[in-house]
């Protein structure tokens, strides 16, 4: 049997290979943190795995490191940028649907990512729909166009952040993610059509 510390080398091996493989770059380095996975250059942050998250949330960190690596690939900083402005509630949720959309994009690519983003998305919208906060906009417009854009049902927690977007998009909803579906594999359009 595997002692827990060869387990946890194992999946970071494991990990490691699939986020390259869907990275789709050579030059890519893995990195393991204790908090705040990110990208940096050519360098994937990833969460440290422990036995005990591998036991109880491994399609979690599954999830976290597929959605980073497909952030990698699909997402250009640089068109981003062009469209960040001084409004900072403007940015966060350009920024939250720009994520869906290499998510969504991405999950067409590689059927099996589809799976553990939606159940990542779940456990997230549990914790998310009990907590009253100030970003509860931005929230609503991520997990509710990933619901769209993807065709997922995210469950009865994302009811709350559909509501709130149905007010605030009033008659323009259906028009805003046909638009946003239509633009999916055009970043700048995607991000045109968010403005």
């Amino acid at each position: 049997m595997l002692k827990n510390s060869e387990l946890i080398q194992d999946f970071k091996k494991s990990l490691s290979a699939t986020v390259k493989s869907i990275g789709k770059n050579d030059e890519l380095e893995i990195n393991y943190v204790k908090e705040n996975p990110s990208i940096s250059g050519n360098t994937i942050n990833l969460t440290e795995p422990n036995i005990e998250n591998i036991k109880n949330n491994l399609t979690y960190l599954r999830a976290e490191a597929d959605s980073l690596a497909l952030e990698f690939r699909l997402h250009s900083k640089e068109i981003h940028q062009n469209f960040i402005n001084n409004d900072e509630l403007s940015n966060e949720i350009l920024t939250a649907l720009e994520q869906t959309r290499f998510e969504v994009k991405g999950i067409k690519e590689f059927k099996g990512i589809g799976n553990n983003l939606k159940i990542k998305h779940c456990q997230d919208l549990k914790k998310k729909s009990h907590q009253k906060s100030a970003n509860d906009l931005i929230q609503a417009f991520r997990y509710v166009s990933y619901e769209e854009l993807s065709g997922q049902n995210l469950g009865d927690e994302n009811k709350k952040f559909k509501s709130i977007l149905e007010k605030k998009l009033k008659h323009n909803y259906e028009n805003f993610f046909n638009e946003l579906r239509k633009n999916i594999h055009d970043q700048e359009k995607f991000s045109s059509t968010i403005l």
